[in-house]
């Protein structure tokens, strides 16, 4: 208690002022200068800015932001105790440590937010220096750029503090190993992450297939990529199961193939089938949406209950949905087309001819004409 009091006499103001003057005074200081750096550097930065309309500029602001402010408040409190009265504080030699490792640790956090600042830093980045980086990559070296700034950071403040690392150094190569060994169908994963992104088969927000899964790409991470179905289920897929599959990208096909058989009746006469087959062809190659490069409609052959015409042709669309449009307006178009000709389509039948009349309640039939549908068989 008389130390106490021997430091801070409360009960005598003046001394209490000599004391601590220069502390408070250094405190002031820097506390000065980290307002006028909040209300004067920062704000003339957020104007630049503005003026440059670069969005990695406005992440960087964000990122050190609250490091910087929280390394002047811990510089004022060094200040403090490097100028008081008490040598305990005054003096020890660990308090220069504290700093330089407080130094350290803000300066890394600022770049571990500019990491986590958002993947369009980097993208921007790399684009700058004429890199074309995939979306996902770009995810994935946000990632790495993580776990580099938490090992340097904590390795610098390690050396700081006269810890010999090289010791650790060694034996997380001997982990490192151990650990290859241990986790192979996770380093397959991230090696597979690798190519996937790489090669490029597919963007996020790509309607892909692969290993009966169909949906949309939502991410790509170290281990595995996720893709929502079109049921909203969420699927997450091994990326070396990835890189070893087959993958067809539903997203990156230009055109839309239709083929499919018409089937009239038979007696549909020489004349209106050959006129059938032209109208189609002339309809296909003024619709815009039909691409008129690969246009076939021709009488095919000769089926069990129809004469089948086969159609083939190709819709130009951006999406599934616009192709449903066009294809839909296609079959109306078919369907205009046989009821101008007088044509009618065929439905599966068959005929029964029976050579012994059957007499049904007094009535001879000589023949009777089964019709069956195949859905109802």
């Amino acid at each position: 208690m008389s130390q106490l009091m021997l430091y801070f006499p409360f009960g005598n103001p003046a001394l209490l002022w000599e004391m601590w003057r220069s502390s408070v005074i250094a405190a002031g200081m820097v506390l000065v200068v980290l307002l006028v750096f909040k209300l004067c550097i920062l704000r003339l930065l957020r104007g630049l800015r503005d003026k440059l309309e670069y969005a990695f500029l406005d992440d960087l602001l964000k990122a050190f932001d609250k490091p910087i402010e929280s390394f002047f408040l811990i510089f004022a409190l060094y200040s403090f105790c490097i100028f008081s009265p008490i040598a305990l504080l005054s003096q020890h030699p660990s308090i220069d440590k504290i700093l330089r490792s407080c130094l350290v640790i803000c300066i890394f956090a600022g770049l571990y937010n500019l990491c986590d600042a958002g993947e369009g830093f980097i993208l921007h980045l790399m684009r700058r220096a004429n890199v074309e980086v995939h979306q996902a990559l770009a995810g994935l070296l946000s990632t790495l750029a993580h776990i580099l700034c938490v090992a340097l950071a904590s390795v610098m403040v390690a050396k700081e503090w006269n810890y010999d690392i090289s010791a650790f150094i060694a034996s997380l190569g001997i982990g490192a190993m151990a650990f290859a060994f241990a986790a192979k169908d996770t380093l397959a994963n991230v090696f597979g992450s690798l190519v996937i992104v790489m090669e490029r088969p597919f963007q996020i927000g790509d309607w892909i297939q692969v290993n009966n899964i169909e949906g949309l790409v939502e991410d790509v991470t170290f281990r595995s990529t996720r893709i929502r179905t079109f049921y909203q289920e969420l699927v997450y897929v091994p990326n070396n199961l990835l890189s070893n599959t087959p993958i067809t990208n539903c997203t990156r096909r230009k055109r839309f193939r239709i083929q499919y058989s018409l089937g009239v009746t038979y007696g549909t006469t020489r004349d209106q089938m050959e006129s059938l087959c032209t109208e189609i062809r002339n309809y296909c190659e003024q619709d815009p949406h039909i691409d008129n490069r690969d246009i076939s409609a021709c009488f095919y052959e000769f089926g069990d209950s129809s004469l089948n015409v086969r159609i083939v042709c190709y819709i130009a669309a951006d999406h599934y949905s616009q192709y449903l449009t066009y294809r839909q307006q296609f079959n109306l178009a078919l369907m205009k087309i046989l009821e101008d000709k007088g044509i009618s389509c065929a439905f599966p039948s068959q005929s029964l001819y029976f050579e012994t009349p059957l007499h049904t309640r007094g009535t001879v039939e000589s023949t009777v004409d089964l019709h069956r549908d195949k859905d109802a068989l």
